[in-house]
């Protein structure tokens, strides 16, 4: 048997078998609940692959992944469990188990108190992050994965006091996770050149140490009001994203440019609101980061410290006859720009997302078009889901990259047809 074929086979019995080790029904019957009131298994089994759509055609995502989900509910305590297993055939290093989440949590009547690894979501942006920065993005496959699966956890502490019409939230962080960027041989990692004698060395990035001085602080107050919700934030933070610091005089390296890439600290204020009307929502978002530092357009200056602002406008209609559309304006201006920065003073991102369910909503056809104002990008993804049964989704689609210039440009020849199955148990 080859190897090929023994991974497929080995996938089909997984299928069957783990549904009924959880004790819930699968395909092929009812089995006798075998775990006790207080405990429930359940998770999901997907795979994914696509191929390029321009030559040489070959695979640029290949992956399957099992995810076991455990609660446990004490009454006075819960708790949740959630790993991960995975092969990925293109990335290698993404092969293997990982803790996705592990929390418990304490509900009284009006406070609650969660501490683990979490995932922790703010927010009210579709397919974007303007707030909702607290757990740390993973773009390993840049933009094409979902964004529950971009979103990473963090191991924190979080307190909400829970009233009639307002709601305070704090969280403690006190282990620093950064953003996760393609690199290597990564079919997504996208490559920088710079004409020097030697080339470019980095260094080990500078990241925070796990101490007190360094926990990352958050804090919201929400309200909730007839026809109205809104929410104001702050979020004492590292930056995700190291910025790349040149060092002079490093020994050893001739002329080479030495790069040191560094956290630092900055300060995030949010402000959020949404509000329903007939058959539309209207949501806004903006976020005021103070103390962020912008990299210049040579690698050989030092960044420069700026405060930025970044903004969200958008509106969900659902007209009936099950159909939905989102539309969102998004923008960033960095104040007292300087020429000497990389980025533009003001960058304009739109997205729209229409959506249609058929055949009693079993069948769902959607379009989300992100465009790149300012670099006249576009990245489109075609979608069609089928629920075959209770659980069983088929789902293909197609992922288009152009651009002019840009991050969308640099991703023209990743363009894929993908075909996807997930099964929840």
């Amino acid at each position: 048997m080859s190897r090929k074929h023994f991974r497929i086979l080995a996938f089909r019995q997984l299928i069957f078998v783990l549904p009924l080790l959880a004790g819930i029904p699968s395909f092929s019957g009812e089995p006798k609940r075998t775990l006790p009131n207080w405990l429930e298994v359940s998770g999901h089994l997907d795979t994914i692959h696509s191929i390029r759509t321009k030559p040489p055609h070959d695979k640029i995502t290949s992956r399957a992944r099992i995810r076991l989900e455990t609660r446990a509910d004490f009454k006075w305590l819960y708790l949740y469990c959630s790993l991960d297993g995975e092969k990925n055939w293109t990335i290698a290093k993404e092969t293997g188990t990982d803790i996705r989440e592990c929390w418990v949590e304490h509900v009284d009547d009006t406070w609650d108190m969660r501490m683990g690894r979490q995932i922790i979501i703010w927010g009210q942006a579709d397919g974007v992050q303007i707030t909702d920065v607290i757990s740390p993005p993973d773009f390993t496959e840049s933009l094409t994965r979902e964004m529950d699966e971009i979103r990473m956890p963090v191991d924190a502490a979080r307190f909400r006091y829970l009233g009639n019409t307002f709601t305070s939230e704090l969280i403690l962080v006190p282990v620093f996770r950064e953003a996760v960027y393609p690199e290597g041989d990564n079919p997504w990692a996208v490559s920088q050149h710079a004409e020097y004698q030697n080339g470019i060395v980095f260094l080990p990035a500078d990241t925070p140490d796990t101490s007190f001085e360094n926990t990352e602080v958050a804090f919201r107050m929400s309200g909730y009001f007839s026809g109205l919700d809104v929410a104001a934030s702050v979020f004492y933070s590292w930056d995700d994203t190291p910025v790349l610091h040149p060092v002079v005089d490093a020994p050893n390296h001739d002329d080479s440019l030495i790069l040191s890439p560094r956290h630092h600290r900055v300060t995030i204020y949010g402000l959020a609101f949404s509000r329903p009307w007939s058959d539309f929502v209207f949501r806004g978002e903006t976020a005021f980061y103070r103390g962020q530092r912008l990299a210049c357009d040579s690698l050989t200056l030092e960044p420069l410290v700026k405060n930025l602002v970044k903004w969200l406008a958008g509106v969900d209609w659902t007209p009936g006859h099950d159909w939905t559309l989102t539309a969102q304006l998004v923008g960033e201006s960095i104040l007292n720009h300087e020429p000497v920065l990389s980025a533009p003073a003001n960058r304009f991102l739109c997205t729209l997302n229409v959506s249609k369910k058929l055949m009693n909503e079993r069948l769902t056809l959607s379009n989300m078009i992100y465009i790149d104002c300012e670099d006249s990008g576009l990245y489109d993804r075609i979608k069609t889901d089928y629920e075959v049964s209770d659980g069983f989704h088929l789902s293909a689609g197609l992922d288009i990259f152009q651009g002019h210039k840009g991050l969308f440009k640099a991703y023209e020849n990743n363009s894929q047809f993908w075909i996807k199955a997930k099964y929840n148990y």
